[in-house]
């Protein structure tokens, strides 16, 4: 009777294990932005020597991921931040996911993560920040797309106004663009 029961048990708690991993969607065009480390929604498998060529030549690997399309980031809800950094022209108008929501959506459950760029540029974001900081997942810079060759196709972008005063000294560094994969850790 114990035994049936701790199947019975283990049966139920692997169906809503499952059901929380297929909550993530697959993506429907490109792949812009990975997730992957210590997160408990995925749409993805390992990586494949062959399809995931750039991956493998950064010696990134994972057994699981979530992968994310523009619709898919645009679903979570777009945020707009106006930035005026010292040394740009201008201010400019971000849009995008905020990099919390992002995280959610993946089921992060680490301390920190480590956003990568294109070039294998790393930056290590305390989570923490990230719930105390509007920081958004820029998709969108003056109303157009960030594009391969510019700062995207996603940009980790802080606010740098009065409502954030602690930001306006913060480390460049996080700034992460060109960003297509982070690690949670």
């Amino acid at each position: 009777m114990l035994r049936s029961l701790f199947a019975v048990a283990l049966l139920a708690l692997s169906i809503t294990a499952s059901a929380q991993a297929a909550d993530l969607a697959q993506p429907k065009g490109p792949v812009v932005l990975t997730i992957h480390g210590k997160i408990a929604n995925t749409n993805r498998g390992a990586l494949n020597d062959f399809e995931d060529a750039f991956f493998k030549f950064g010696s990134v690997s994972f057994d699981k991921a979530a992968q994310f399309d523009l619709a898919m980031l645009e679903k979570l809800g777009m945020t707009s931040l106006s930035v005026k950094y010292d040394t740009w022209p201008k201010a400019y108008k971000f849009e995008g996911p905020l990099l919390a929501d992002v995280l959610k959506a993946a089921g992060a459950t680490g301390k920190t993560i480590k956003v990568y760029a294109l070039d294998g540029y790393g930056a290590e974001i305390p989570l923490a920040e990230l719930q105390q900081y509007p920081v958004l997942l820029a998709l969108k810079a003056d109303g157009r797309y960030l594009g391969l060759g510019g700062r995207g196709p996603t940009w980790v972008v802080y606010p740098r106004d009065d409502k954030h005063p602690g930001l306006k000294s913060h480390d460049d560094a996080k700034w992460v663009w060109s960003a297509l994969r982070i690690e949670v850790e």
